[in-house]
């Protein structure tokens, strides 16, 4: 084995990466829906939309799905449609995008951050439990990642306290929890579409349910075309204004997502059997522990996976070394873990929202470091690997050689 590339060796990693890396898959079929939608003359508005909306909810095996601009709109949409307003709480993760928690201020309810699993960044159902009050009206269970969150235990604790379960999918399309597909299991689920998504359409949301209820209030909040088709009279006469949100997806979107929606199974698959591979391969490394979902679990790989690193069976040799000299070798790795701490953001300190001050919300709520200690510390013996979105057998391999061979010569450095 020649030297370590950060002394001067050669590097384990000389494939080229950019094309197993590429995201989104932008390929002739994209092109020609595209293309296609253009010709005719259909760009505000078309049944490709209602095309999308059928076979996203068939995919799912729900009754209803209704596509928006994007997904933290998709949100917005799903708590009007609970019946999310003034005087409601809304137990939230902070380690998270705004998109998730922004919404129910605009509801003009009131976000209280849950803290949550220093392993998989995704809600900790004993904390969520903490954080219920009186107050409570829903739970936004985000799949941070593509992880499945512990849902059972999540529906147990809001069936007991009989309050909504809203989960955030914009990272899991396609996942499963126990064989359910993300976005099935709580009352609501919301996906975003934003090209970096495992389902991108360039921008765009789904909302999904099984309640005609909340489907037909989210129509009510933002897509005032839609209204007047409404069975129900009571929602006809918001017809020429709605509630004031425009939230329709656009066609072109709607007819990329379509595209992309035929291809999310195998593309899920191709990058967990990449990631497992290499998991499997860098594993047999000493101090190297992959985090991976249980195994009645599937994952989507929206984000990058973790890798626990253990120092004393390296020598005593620094996260931050490893990882240097694993890129010398070639590798597309970094240092990161869950976490966040959004809750300690200016509009929370500031507290100026308008929902901060309807007087329905008139009671304290502070938003105060070390509230939530997880999130606020993020593991520092964590960090990433790669997802590659086509499959490269001999990049991988090599790969797991070069962890091998920083793993074994690891006296080299310390």
């Amino acid at each position: 084995m020649n030297k370590l590339a950060i002394q001067g060796g050669d590097k384990t990693i000389t494939l080229d990466q950019s094309e197993a890396l590429e995201w989104p898959i932008i390929d002739d079929e994209v092109t020609e829906a595209v293309v296609s939608q253009l010709q005719s003359g259909e760009i505000s508005f078309s049944d490709t939309i209602y095309k999308f909306e059928e076979e996203f909810a068939a995919y799912h095996g729900v009754k209803y799905a209704l596509a928006h601009n994007n997904g933290t709109a998709s949100i917005h949409g799903a708590l009007f449609g609970i019946g999310v307003g003034p005087g409601d709480e809304v137990i939230a993760p902070a380690a998270t995008f705004w998109g998730t928690y922004m919404p129910v201020l605009s509801c003009q309810a009131i976000p209280v951050f849950c803290d949550i699993d220093p392993f998989t960044g995704c809600a900790d159902p004993v904390d969520i439990e903490r954080r219920i009050s009186p107050h409570t009206k829903a739970i936004i269970v985000v799949h941070l990642g593509g992880m499945p969150a512990e849902m059972d235990a999540i529906m147990e604790i809001a069936k007991r306290h009989n309050i909504f379960v809203v989960e955030d999918c914009s990272h899991a399309h396609g996942a499963t929890y126990k064989g359910k597909k993300v976005g099935t299991i709580g009352d609501v689920g919301c996906f975003s579409m934003q090209g970096g998504k495992l389902l991108p359409s360039g921008e765009g949301g789904v909302m999904i349910t099984d309640n005609l209820k909340y489907y037909e209030r989210a129509i009510c909040l933002g897509h005032y075309e839609r209204i007047r088709d409404l069975p129900e009279e009571k929602y006809r006469k918001y017809a020429k204004t709605c509630f004031g949100y425009k939230y329709r997806i656009a066609p072109i979107s709607a007819a990329i997502a379509r595209v992309q929606l035929r291809h999310l199974d195998e593309r899920n698959k191709c990058r967990d059997d990449n990631v497992m591979y290499l998991m499997d391969g860098i594993a047999e490394c000493p101090g190297i522990y992959p985090v991976k979902p249980s195994e009645n679990n599937f994952r989507g790989y929206y984000s990058r996976p973790y890798v626990r690193y253990v120092p004393e069976e390296l020598g005593g040799l620094s996260k931050e070394k490893f990882i240097e000299a694993l890129r010398a070798e070639g590798a597309n790795v970094g240092s990161g873990a869950p976490g966040g701490s959004d809750h300690l953001s200016a509009v929370f300190q500031e507290q100026n929202h308008p929902a901060f001050s309807r007087p329905e919300n008139n009671r304290e709520v502070t938003y105060q470091e070390g509230d939530l200690p997880v999130s606020e510390n993020p593991r520092e013996d964590l960090f990433t690997i790669p997802v590659f979105s086509r499959p490269n057998k001999a990049l991988l391999d090599q790969y797991i050689e070069a962890f091998r061979k920083v793993a074994t010569r690891v006296a080299e450095l310390v």
